[in-house]
């Protein structure tokens, strides 16, 4: 993928492009800015260097497919298909989605995760999955809209780095079900890809 430039809500305009080694440092410094409420559900503590280096700094981009957002030549967003290396869910991609706090409600996310499914249309993905907390309202209302629906609901599967136990809703997108995106996507306010 080639480095687009997009438009948020409030007209500010980032680039986003794929994550290359050289931007772990800047990404451990992305998650560290973050709020508490917004890592609070993030599968690794994002503040030791790390767990992120761990996670990101073998980049193999059929496995891993990290997006960012970049404004000011920092990272502002991220958005990223996780994928089993082998087995039965070798096609299938969780998608998961984080954008910093001055960012959100401004259309960023919206934005990463369509970029996600053009990709996804083009690989040999079948069906994605995003898992989140029932307390997010606003990410499953998102997810609603791009045409995930809900599989199912785990009672108290999931514990917030409080202590606090929580339902974790599974929610799912059958790839073929993604192609009224392109069609439409000249039409979204929210993508205005430059």
């Amino acid at each position: 993928m080639k480095q687009k430039k997009a438009k948020l809500k409030d007209g500010t305009e980032v680039n986003l492009r794929l994550m290359v080694k050289k931007d772990l440092d800047k990404l451990h410094n992305f998650y560290l800015k973050l709020p508490l409420e917004d890592r609070q559900f993030l599968r690794m503590d994002v503040t030791k260097k790390e767990n992120v280096y761990l996670r990101f700094g073998k980049l193999d981009y059929d496995l891993i497919f990290p997006l960012l957002a970049v404004h000011n030549d920092e990272i502002i967003g991220i958005a990223t298909i996780f994928r089993a290396e082998f087995g039965w869910k070798r096609n299938l991609g969780e998608v998961r989605v984080v954008v910093a706090h001055d960012y959100q409600k401004k259309g960023l996310g919206t934005i990463l995760t369509k970029e996600l499914f053009f990709h996804t249309i083009k690989s040999n993905v079948y069906k994605l999955e995003a898992e989140i907390v029932e307390t997010q309202s606003a990410a499953k209302a998102a997810f609603e809209r791009f045409g995930f629906r809900e599989e199912c609901k785990l009672k108290n599967h999931v514990t917030d780095i409080n202590g606090q136990r929580c339902d974790l809703i599974i929610m799912t997108l059958d790839i073929e079900e993604l192609w009224y995106l392109t069609e439409d996507s000249n039409k979204d306010p929210y993508f205005n890809i430059c």
